[in-house]
């Protein structure tokens, strides 16, 4: 078993080295939402700790088109932190934490291998995140909000 630090040690570690990283200067960050970008970090660094503990293979964002060029850095930080392999996969507009040089290369396999939205590519994709077998959706892209945004557009005026 390899030896793991502790996840308060990580994370300290993660808070002391943000403020010094340039994606989270405010003109970096899309439409200047900052405290957006601090979620979205902190959800990656979430995924990326459960990866790191063994908890899973793998994890996956899938920033809006408008959010890629923040996203790209904040993952790449996030991936060399928690000693991850980071994997691009620009034909479908996701960045995936992988716990080893041998599941980045499943998925490369799989993504590439694989037709978008069919029952083995979410059941993959599902596999990496931790989903449990009896929970593995293969038609998950029927689901209500698939390929919604997530996250809200740029505020108009003030804070909402």
């Amino acid at each position: 078993m390899k030896q793991t630090e502790t996840c308060g040690m990580l994370y300290r570690r993660f808070e002391e080295q943000c403020p010094h990283r340039e994606f989270l200067h405010p003109a970096a960050i899309p439409h200047g939402d900052v405290r957006l970008a601090d979620r979205a970090l902190g959800h990656m660094r979430g995924q990326a700790e459960k990866v790191y503990l063994g908890a899973c293979q793998a994890f996956m964002v899938r920033p809006a088109p408008d959010w890629w060029d923040w996203a790209l850095p904040a993952m790449g930080f996030v991936c060399t932190h928690y000693r991850l392999c980071l994997y691009i996969a620009d034909n479908v507009g996701e960045l995936w934490g992988c716990a080893s040089e041998t599941i980045l290369m499943r998925l490369h396999r799989g993504i590439i291998a694989t037709n978008i939205n069919t029952p083995g590519w979410h059941q993959l994709r599902g596999w990496l995140c931790g989903i449990p077998s009896e929970r593995l959706d293969g038609n998950y892209h029927d689901r209500d909000g698939y390929g919604e945004r997530c996250e809200p557009l740029a505020h108009q005026g003030g804070e909402q």
